[in-house]
Order: C-alpha cells, then structure tokens, then sequence
C-alpha cells in the first residue's frame, strides 16, 4: 500500500488525497492494516462493502475450472488492483446497512453460524460461545473457505452467497476489461521476439550472497525464488 501511495488517484478526494497518508497506519497490527484498506476503499464511493471484501478475500478461483465465467473475471480483474489477503483469518465487517463475515480461502480460522427466532444471529469463532436455548435455533452453519455471511439490513434478509456475488460480478464488464488492458509475460516476450531486441545477458561474477544491487532494490532469495524464477521460466521456455 506504501508503493501505491505514489500512483493513487481519487475523483472524490482529488487533491485532498495524500492528507490521507500512509493509508497503513505504521503502528498498528495486521486487522488494522486489513481495517485501513477496507475504509479506503469504501469511502472512495467506486465499490460497496460486500465489492470490497470480495475484492481483498478472494474465492480459491485459479484451478476452480466449475466457476462461473463472470465471477472468475471479477477475482481476476480484483488480481490485477489488490493482493489477496490469506491467513488464517476471519474478517467482521459492518457499515450500518450490512453486517457481515468472511473467511478466507484456507479456511482455516473455524466461524459458526446460529440463525435464532426473533430475527437474532449469533456469529463466533466457536460453539458454545452464548448460552442458547436449543428450540430458539432456526437454523445452524459453519462459513466456507471464501465464503461470505452477509446481513442486509435495508432488505431485512440474509443474502445468500452465491446471489450476493453473481450480481457483483455481473454489475461491470469485467472479462473484457481483463482482456483488453492486462499485459502478460507471454505477451512482452512474444514482443520482444518479434522486435528483434532480445539481447541475452552475460552473466557476471557476483555472488547473490554478496551482490549489493540485491540490498539497494529490496531483494531477498525469497522474492527470487518465488517471484523472479517463476518469470524467468516463462521466457526460457
């Protein structure tokens, strides 16, 4: 979010826009890093909350070949603007229209649902939380791995997940907009042929342990072997 901070535009706070800065909070943990994220984009009045959430915790959607087209386009495009944030976690979230939860794609963080009579819900990581009444349960659940509980007050009803997110992905052309603006590595290599630029590199002597440019460009062997490799393979191939 720091990188971004030199490239972020807004229509709705223009110039006002870097009195906003560091959009991170430095001091704070990783919920209020999430919590500093989520308002941004919600204030910004281009998404919703349920758009937003769904944008940050993505569905496991790359090897789901059984996905709706418009909803893998949606996780797609969010790819391209927002890293997905994977925890384990389970993110609560409320604007004073809806109220919510969602977990994300591991899954890992257990959440239990409990629908009472009297329009109640119980939401909490564990059974067992609040002393209930067993003939008050309507109905009972657990979240999924990317799933959603959403609450719309103004429509006085759950949104079921899979409505909430085929309208949001049905709501802008986002297939095409992935289509038409991404660039991949396949494409700038298949460029870079065509052109006759392509130089190969000499390798030089300096050691990765040792190479200072690893240092002044923020380089680790993590980020080399999980980043750089997996692109360098795309041109080699």
């Amino acid at each position: 979010m720091a990188a971004r901070e030199g490239v972020m535009k807004s229509s709705k706070f223009g110039n006002l826009l870097t009195s906003l800065y560091p959009i991170v909070d430095p001091g704070g943990s990783d919920s209020a890093a999430f919590d500093n994220v989520l308002e941004l984009l919600v204030v910004n009045g281009v998404v919703t909350l349920p758009e937003a959430v769904m944008m940050m915790i993505p569905e496991a959607w790359q090897n789901q070949p059984g996905m709706d087209p418009h909803k893998r386009a949606f996780y797609e495009w969010a790819s391209c603007l927002m890293e997905a944030w994977d925890g384990p976690a389970l993110f609560t979230f409320s604007d004073g229209r809806y109220i919510g939860a969602s977990l994300d794609r591991n899954g890992l963080r257990p959440c239990r649902v409990y629908i009472l009579e009297g329009d109640i819900m119980v939401c909490a990581s564990e059974v067992g939380t609040l002393n209930i009444a067993p003939e008050t349960v309507v109905s009972k659940g657990r979240l999924q791995p990317g799933k959603m509980l959403l609450v719309d007050t103004v429509e006085g009803r759950v949104v079921d997940d899979e409505e909430l997110k085929m309208n949001v992905s049905r709501r802008r052309p986002y297939g095409r907009w992935v289509e038409d603006y991404r660039i991949t590595l396949k494409a700038i290599k298949e460029s870079v042929m065509q052109s006759g630029r392509f130089r190969p590199r000499a390798v030089d002597e300096a050691s990765i342990l040792y190479d200072t440019r690893m240092i002044a460009f923020g380089f680790n062997l993590e980020h080399l072997n999980m980043v750089v490799k997996p692109m360098v393979k795309v041109f080699i191939k």
